[in-house]
């Protein structure tokens, strides 16, 4: 049995793009909890033996086509078509700090510094992002500023909370723009700071992505946040198993079946063979011993 498997929380129709481009779902009927996708992980196996196609209609199964047209029928575990499980997390419930309260203490804390190849990364809290060449412990060179503070997600603003990106991939955002003019675009270089929760980690940055020309996402994690209902981890889950099958038509199945039962009749013979030629050679080995001695 071969089996791929997700490295991460991703939602299950991610997943099945592991295949390949020109995965498209074809006829699912599945109803995907995708706040739950969101705190699993998965692991996707293809299993070798295939299955007659359409004799599988229950709601976990959905039917998926390859590059090459072969189709699969893919068994979805319980949690992605179930509800939640336990109680859903209501903020209401909630009597803690928010979470601008629960981080203004960065505020009054040291910048926070990451070096990756040439540049360092300085992001001072509440003020300014910065990047520029260290050299022994100085400075060298321009420093070019990403940003400065403007505004933080509102966790209250029900517009802003509808897009619930925030909510599912638990982090809380900030924007700081108006930065160093960027040479490529001509604009104002800017960066978003993404803060996650990491349980007995101090202050730090954990990456840097400048996923458009001088546009910057600087990813912090931090133990600060971690109290806060939204904010905190999902509970540690095993993988759960995507099985996926080969899904023939009648006539490819029973073509299927013959070359088995072909290959099952191959392999008789030639263990039969084999043991043939094992009996021949252990007579054979018996007769050149010679008759045994008696001792007196």
């Amino acid at each position: 049995m071969a089996a791929r498997r997700g490295p991460g929380p991703v939602a299950v129709l991610a997943l099945l793009a592991l295949l390949g481009p020109g995965w498209p779902l074809r006829g699912a009927r599945a109803a995907l909890n995708l706040q739950e996708l969101s705190e699993l992980k998965y692991g996707l196996e293809i299993l070798a033996e295939p299955v007659l196609a359409g004799q599988h209609r229950a709601e976990d199964v959905v039917t998926v086509a390859s590059r090459f047209k072969q189709r699969y029928e893919c068994r979805l575990p319980p949690a992605a078509v179930g509800p939640p499980p336990g109680p859903p997390r209501d903020p209401r419930l909630y009597n803690g700090s928010g979470v601008a309260e629960l981080l203004r203490p960065m505020g009054t804390a040291p910048c926070l510094l990451k070096t990756k190849d040439w540049w360092t990364y300085e992001f001072c809290y509440g003020r300014h992002i910065q990047q520029y060449h260290l050299e022994e412990s100085e400075i060298k060179g321009d420093i070019l500023v990403l940003g400065y503070y403007q505004s933080a997600f509102d966790w209250d603003d029900e517009t802003a909370k509808a897009s619930k990106q925030h909510q599912l991939r638990r982090y809380h955002s900030q924007s700081y723009v108006n930065g160093s003019r960027c040479d490529l675009t001509g604009r104002a270089r800017e960066a978003e700071v993404r803060f996650l929760c990491e349980e007995g980690a101090g202050d730090y940055i954990a990456r840097v992505d400048e996923p458009q020309s001088c546009s910057y996402v600087l990813t912090v994690h931090t133990t600060r946040i971690c109290h806060h209902p939204f904010l905190r981890p999902a509970p540690g889950l095993a993988p759960q198993p995507i099985r996926c099958q080969p899904a023939l038509s009648p006539a490819q199945y029973v073509q299927y079946v013959r070359a088995q039962v072909s290959d099952t009749k191959r392999n008789e013979e030639e263990i039969s063979e084999e043991l043939r030629t094992l009996d021949t050679r252990l007579w054979s080995d018996r007769d050149s011993e010679g008759p045994s001695q008696t001792p007196e």
